[in-house]
C-alpha cells in the first residue's frame, strides 16, 4: 500500500502531485511534538523518494514547511539543501536535521549562495566556520564574522571586522564581547555578580505547569503565561516556565532573572517569542523584587524593542553550546 502511494505520487500529473504533497506535509506537521514516531517515518520516507520527481514550486512548499522540523529526517534534509536556491535556504539556515557530515560536505562542493545561507545558521562549529571562511567570499566571510553563534578565532575576526564599515565593526566586537561575558556569568556563583535576593516560591492560580499544558493545547500562549504570571509578581513561575521554552535549566534562568542588569534575561525572553507588551510586565515585577525605580524597567523594555531576535537566539545557542561543553569536561 505505501509503495503504490508512493507511485501514485509519482505518476500524478504536476498539480494532482503538489495536492498529494501538500496533505502529506500537512500531516507531518500536525505530527510535530507528538509521539507517532512510525508515522513520522513512513512520512518522511515518502518524502525523501519522491523528493527527485517533484516541481520547483513543490519542492519549495516542502522546504518552506518542513526546514524547522525536529523530525525531518536527515536524507529529506540533505535533498532540500543541496537543491538550487530559493528551496535550499531555508533548510541550509535553520533545519537541526542536518548533522556536521552534512553540513560539512555542503560547505566544500556547493557554490557561495549555499555558502551564505549557511553562514546565517545559529550555531557554526569551528570546523564549518573554518571551511566557509576558505572558500567564502568577502560578503561570505563578514557574514561569519557577524554571526554572534560562530566559533571563530580572534585573529579571523579581527581580520575581516576591520574591512568592514568602522561604526558596524566596531557594533560586533561590541556584541561579542558582552555576550561572551554574559556566558561565561552563567557560571558564577550569585555572590560573583551583581543580584538581588533569591526569588521565593509562591502559590500561583495557575503555576507554570498547568500553564505549559495550556499551550501544548493550543488554549493559551507562552507570552499569555509569562503576561499573568508577571502581574501577578510571581517571577518564580515565570523562571520555571522561561526554563522550559528556552531548554536552560531553572537555575540559570534563576540567576538572569535577579541580575541587575537585563542583558540575559532579555535575550532568553526576545529568543522564546516574548513580545514587548508581555516583557513589560516582566520589567515592572523585576523593579519590584530589585528595589529599582520604575524608569530602570523603562530603559530595559526600550533596550528590548531594539534587540534583534537573530542576535538573541544564537546567544541562547551559544550559553547551551558552553553548557553542554562544561557537562562533558565535568564527566571526563
Amino acid at each position: 500500500m505505501f509503495d503504490a502511494l508512493i507511485d501514485l505520487v509519482k505518476d500524478s500529473a504536476p498539480e494532482k502531485r503538489r495536492q498529494l504533497v501538500d496533505h502529506v506535509t500537512d500531516l507531518f506537521q500536525s505530527l510535530e511534538g507528538k509521539n507517532r514516531t512510525e508515522e513520522i517515518k513512513l512520512f518522511n520516507t515518502m518524502l525523501e523518494r519522491v523528493y527527485a520527481t517533484l516541481d520547483r514550486d513543490t519542492r519549495q512548499l516542502i522546504s518552506d514547511r518542513l526546514a524547522s522540523s525536529r523530525s525531518t529526517s536527515s536524507g529529506l534534509a540533505g535533498s532540500m539543501a543541496r537543491d538550487d536556491l530559493p528551496v535550499a535556504r531555508a533548510v541550509l539556515e535553520r533545519s537541526d536535521a542536518l548533522d556536521q557530515s552534512d553540513l560539512l560536505e555542503i560547505a566544500r562542493t556547493m557554490g557561495q549562495e549555499h555558502l551564505m545561507a549557511l553562514s546565517k545558521r545559529d550555531h557554526l562549529s569551528a570546523d564549518l566556520t573554518k571551511v566557509l571562511l576558505s572558500r567564502g567570499d568577502k560578503d561570505v566571510q563578514q557574514a561569519v564574522a557577524s554571526n554572534l553563534g560562530a566559533e571563530i578565532t580572534d585573529t579571523d575576526f579581527e581580520r575581516i571586522v576591520k574591512e568592514m564599515p568602522k561604526a558596524f565593526g566596531d557594533k560586533i566586537r561590541h556584541l561579542r564581547k558582552s555576550n561572551q561575558e554574559l556566558v561565561e556569568d552563567l557560571f558564577k556563583s550569585n555572590g560573583e555578580i551583581p543580584a538581588g535576593s533569591e526569588l521565593d516560591k509562591k502559590p500561583a492560580k495557575i503555576d507554570a505547569k498547568t500553564w505549559l499544558h495550556g499551550i501544548k493545547l493550543g488554549k493559551a500562549t507562552a507570552g499569555q503565561a509569562i503576561s499573568q504570571l508577571a502581574m501577578a509578581k510571581n517571577l518564580f513561575e515565570v523562571v520555571r516556565l522561561l526554563s522550559v521554552l528556552a531548554g536552560l535549566d531553572q537555575k540559570y534562568i534563576h540567576n538572569l532573572m535577579i541580575r541587575f542588569d537585563a542583558t540575559g534575561i532579555a535575550s532568553v525572553c526576545r529568543a522564546t517569542g516574548i513580545d514587548a507588551a508581555e516583557y513589560a510586565a516582566i520589567c515592572k515585577a523585576r523593579c519590584q523584587h530589585l528595589r529599582f525605580p520604575e524608569s530602570t524597567g523603562n530603559k530595559w523594555l526600550t533596550n528590548y524593542h531594539m534587540l534583534d531576535e537573530t542576535d538573541a537566539r544564537r546567544l541562547m545557542t551559544l550559553m547551551k553550546m558552553q553548557l553542554r561543553a562544561q557537562r562533558t569536561t565535568e564527566a571526563a
